[in-house]
């Protein structure tokens, strides 16, 4: 399981979480977190979507939730700098077809 304070892998029979000192409760539910990189490319091509994700699980599934949010923001910065890169080299194409 995961410790609802600080996120870390604790064992299910702890008492408390060794990393943080926060008691575990013993009826915490065991939620199993993978991190699939699956969550990561819906968060790429919806960023919107990784980005509601990351702030629903960062504290219950923390592995997901931070490949969701780390692809809603790749898809973020994709989504800005595609359409410049793309400018930029239409202008110097426009400029080097009427320089010719």
């Amino acid at each position: 399981m995961y410790c609802r304070n600080c996120g870390k892998e604790i064992d299910n029979n702890l008492a408390q979480c060794p990393y943080c000192n926060t008691p575990v409760s013993q009826n915490q539910i065991v939620v199993e977190d993978n991190g699939s990189m699956w969550w990561g490319v819906l968060g790429c091509c919806v960023p919107i979507a990784g980005l509601v994700l990351y702030i629903v699980w960062k504290d219950t599934k923390p592995q997901s939730g931070k490949k969701a949010g780390i692809g809603a923001l790749i898809g973020f910065v994709l989504s800005v700098l595609i359409p410049i890169l793309f400018y930029i080299f239409m202008i110097v194409l426009a400029i080097a077809t009427y320089e010719l």
